[in-house]
C-alpha cells in the first residue's frame, strides 16, 4: 500500500475513534421520564417514584414498593428524593417528573431489590375478547373495533420497559391462530402461529363478562415455564392490563437478580463491522440494565472490544448476553480478530 494510501487510512481510523468518543451515552444511563395524574405533589411523587423504580428493576414487588417508600422519606441534601432530577406540574394536569436512571439503578442495587439485568423478553399477545355472545380475536389491524385493551397493553409495555408485541389479526392469524386455542391454553400451535412475529414467548389473554365487571385470565409462557394469573376491573382495559401485569411480575421474579458492585469487564465482539456497527451495538447494550456504562477498548475490520461497566461477573454477563441472542464466538473468529485480551468473546447476529 503506497505511503499516502497508510496515511489516509491512519486518519480515518483516528477520526472515527475521535467520534465514538465524543458519543453521549446511550439512553439506558439517561433520564427516565415518568408522567403523574396525581393532583397533589405529595402523591404524584410518590406514584412517579414507584413508577420509576418499576421500570428499571422490569418488575413490580413487595421490595420495590418498600424502597419507594424508603427513597421519598429519606430526602438528598437538596431536599428532593434520590434520583429525582426535576418535577414540574403540567398544563394539562397533574405532574412531569424526571429521574437519574443511573440513580434508580444503583439504589435497587444497593437495597438488594432483585431487577431484571438482561434484555427484556419479547411477548407476543394473542388475546380473545367475549362480548354479546362472540369472541374476536384481537389485533392492530383491526384496532379501530377493539375496545381499548391493546391499548391498555401497549401503556403497561411502555411503563415496564417490556416489548410485548401485538399481531395483525389478519386472516393467517385467524387461519392459524384458534379461538379456541387462545381461550383452552394449547400453546403449541399458537407458538406456530407467532412465528412469523419472532417472539421469545407468549402471551394468552382471555377476556369475558362477569357480573357487570370483565375478568381476565393470562397465561404467559417463556423459556418453556408458564406464569397464570387472573383479574377483574370495571372493564376490558383495566382486567387486561392487571392479569397481564401480574403474570409479568411472576415471570421477571424468575428472571430477576441481584447485581454486585458494578466492574469493568472487557468483552471481545465479532461480527461488527466499523462504526456504524459499534454504534448498533452500543445502543443495543446500554438498553440492558446489566450495564452501566460502555466503552471502546479496541477496533478493527470485523471485530472489537468493548470495556463494560457491570455488577456481574464474565460468567453471568455472557449468560446474560447469550439470552439476549448474542453467540459464543470460535476459536477461528477470535483468530480473525487478532486475539485482543478480554474476559469472553460473543457473536453479534
Amino acid at each position: 500500500m503506497p505511503a499516502v494510501s497508510r496515511s489516509i487510512s491512519a486518519v480515518a481510523l483516528f477520526l472515527s475513534l475521535w467520534l465514538i468518543a465524543l458519543l453521549p451515552q446511550a439512553a439506558g444511563a439517561g433520564t427516565l421520564v415518568v408522567q403523574s395524574d396525581a393532583e397533589e405533589q405529595e402523591a404524584a411523587l410518590a406514584e412517579g417514584l414507584h413508577a420509576a423504580l418499576v421500570r428499571v428493576a422490569g418488575l413490580d414487588s413487595d421490595a420495590v414498593r418498600a424502597l419507594a417508600d424508603e427513597l421519598r422519606e429519606t430526602p438528598d441534601d437538596d431536599e428532593l428524593p434520590a434520583a429525582l432530577e426535576r418535577q414540574q406540574a403540567r398544563d394539562a394536569g397533574g405532574y412531569r417528573l424526571e429521574f437519574d436512571r443511573t440513580a434508580l439503578r444503583r439504589s435497587l442495587r444497593d437495597a438488594a431489590v432483585p431487577m431484571i439485568v438482561g434484555s427484556r423478553p419479547s411477548l407476543l399477545v394473542w388475546a380473545v375478547e367475549e362480548a354479546d355472545g362472540r369472541r374476536d380475536l384481537l389485533g392492530t389491524a383491526s384496532v379501530g373495533e377493539d375496545s381499548g385493551v391493546l391499548a391498555a397493553l401497549e401503556t403497561l409495555a411502555g411503563e415496564r420497559d417490556m416489548p410485548l408485541l401485538f399481531p395483525l389479526g389478519d386472516l393467517q392469524d385467524r387461519r392459524e391462530a384458534r379461538i379456541s386455542d387462545i381461550v383452552g391454553r394449547v400453546t403449541e400451535p399458537l407458538f406456530e402461529a407467532a412465528r412469523r412475529y419472532g417472539p421469545d414467548g407468549l402471551i394468552l389473554l382471555h377476556l369475558r363478562p362477569a357480573e357487570g365487571e370483565t375478568r381476565a385470565r393470562a397465561l404467559l409462557v417463556h423459556r418453556d415455564r408458564e406464569y397464570r394469573a387472573e383479574a377483574t376491573g370495571a372493564d376490558a382495559p383495566a382486567a387486561a392490563r392487571r392479569a397481564t401485569a401480574a403474570a409479568l411480575d411472576r415471570m421477571g421474579a424468575d428472571l430477576a437478580r441481584v447485581p454486585d458492585e458494578p466492574e469493568w469487564i472487557t468483552v471481545g465482539f465479532t461480527g461488527v463491522a466499523g462504526f456504524d456497527g459499534f454504534r448498533q451495538l452500543r445502543a443495543r447494550l446500554d438498553g440492558m440494565e446489566a450495564i452501566e456504562r460502555v466503552q471502546l477498548d479496541s477496533l478493527g475490520r470485523a471485530a472489537l472490544t468493548l470495556r463494560l461497566r457491570t455488577g456481574l461477573d464474565a460468567e453471568a454477563l455472557g449468560e446474560v448476553l447469550q439470552d439476549a441472542g448474542f453467540t459464543a464466538a470460535g476459536e477461528e473468529e477470535r483468530e480473525e480478530a487478532g486475539r485482543p485480551d478480554a474476559a469472553l468473546w460473543l457473536g453479534v447476529r
